[in-house]
């Protein structure tokens, strides 16, 4: 987190600055000392007193260290969080499976996505958080598939969802389910995977322009 020194630099060169008697150094916006912690969603490069007194290198603090992010990181936070979304993001799919008659791919990426999201809220810098999004995305994802084959096959059987999980043939449900993934449906399970890896990990923003 950039210290009070370092947001003060920063904000110098921001068009958005104001200097206010018994204050010092203030924000226009909110007449108060600047808070945030990696990012100003305001900044604004103040172009004239770039052209009269370049900032220096140095003016621009540095994102925080490796160190610091790791202090920051709650795993078991990102995977409750994530765990929750898997669920319902395969009985979401379920639910819209049944409701349209058809298995939508589109779905299973937005589950990638949501739960890449989910296990963000860990804060994590490390490999661990992507793969278990990812693995976690896919997990969603099989079983969203199952639930729908189950949902389907029970208004074509005309029987309640429990009915039919209690007396379906298994294995024709995987049999489907195998066919399913050897179809197109295996390359939305790969963008599923893909957004549950990359969304996992929290944004981490370069000293450049408006950013610290």
């Amino acid at each position: 987190m950039a210290t009070a020194e370092e947001i003060e630099k920063y904000c110098r060169n921001c068009v958005l600055r104001e200097f206010v008697n018994g204050k010092g150094l203030v924000c226009k916006r909110t007449k108060s000392f600047p808070t945030f912690e990696e990012e100003c969603e305001n900044f604004e490069n103040d172009e004239e007193l770039a052209k009269i007194a370049p900032p220096k290198p140095d003016d621009f603090p540095i994102t925080m260290t490796r160190e610091e992010l790791l202090a920051q990181e709650n795993l078991p936070k990102g995977v409750w969080l994530a765990v929750i979304a898997c669920i319902v993001g395969a009985v979401a799919w379920g639910l819209i499976s049944v409701s349209t008659g058809r298995q939508l791919g589109i779905v299973a990426i937005a589950i990638g996505f949501v739960i890449g999201f989910a296990m963000r809220q860990g804060k994590g810098v490390r490999q661990i958080f992507g793969i278990i999004g990812g693995v976690l995305a896919l997990i969603s994802c099989v079983f969203g598939d199952f639930l729908s084959i189950i949902g389907i096959a029970s208004q074509e059987l005309d029987m309640s969802f429990i009915e039919t999980l209690l007396q379906v043939d298994y294995e024709l449900v995987f049999s489907i389910m195998k066919e399913n993934l050897v179809s197109m449906s295996a390359l939305f399970y790969v963008f599923a995977v893909y957004e549950g890896y990359k969304f996992s990990f929290r944004p981490q923003n370069k000293p450049k322009g408006g950013k610290i």
